[in-house]
């Protein structure tokens, strides 16, 4: 930034114009007024501002210009921070707004996700339950098998035992001599045409 720096030549004119109008003032301070001391006091004060006006023109035009030209830029500056603001607010704003939508969407695909699991989970429950089904009627297949060998091994011991408790109710010592003399008649029939031949 370019300041404004008179030069010389236009203090040197300040000067003059304030010397050369001091005795007017100092006269006039006295109560006198004279039509030449005022008239030369305005020609001063022409010269004077006059001269000012010239020497400071240019480096006051350079000062005002850059001074234009700076608050241009600094305008055109704010004025694009302003659209970059306003964009990045509508760009935020769409976002916000698309933001609602992607969390309905985020929903929806959590709830499906969830049924989807849901439905999965009865699934292999329905399996496991078949599962543990049939294991529970393959165990008692066997068990009833199992208990019906056991029943069947356990009536045969009781028919024998049954049936043997009667042979001895039934036999008596008469009786087993006659069962025994009935035996050894058949062993010898049956080994006696044997021998013949």
């Amino acid at each position: 930034m370019k300041g404004f720096r008179p030069d010389s030549k236009a203090l040197n004119l300040v000067f003059l114009g304030l010397v050369l109008s001091a005795p007017g003032l100092a006269e006039e301070a006295q109560g006198h007024f004279n039509l030449a001391t005022f008239l030369g006091q305005v020609l001063n004060f022409v010269i004077l501002f006059g001269g000012l006006a010239y020497l400071l023109r240019k480096p006051l035009n350079e000062y005002l210009k850059d001074r234009i030209e700076q608050v241009a830029a600094r305008l055109s500056q704010a004025e694009a921070m302003k659209q970059e603001s306003l964009q990045k607010l509508e760009e935020a704003r769409n976002r916000l707004n698309n933001l609602a939508g992607e969390i309905q969407v985020l929903k929806e695909q959590a709830r499906e996700e969830a049924e989807r699991e849901r439905v999965a989970i009865r699934q292999e429950a329905e399996k496991e339950a078949e599962r543990l089904r049939k294991l529970a009627r393959e165990e008692i297949e066997t068990m009833v098998r199992l208990s019906i060998r056991d029943l069947k091994a356990y009536a045969i011991d009781l028919s024998v035992s049954l049936a043997e408790k009667k042979i001895k109710e039934k036999l008596t010592p008469e009786l087993h001599r006659k069962l025994i003399h009935r035996a050894i008649d058949r062993l010898r029939s049956t080994h006696e045409p044997s021998v013949n031949s």
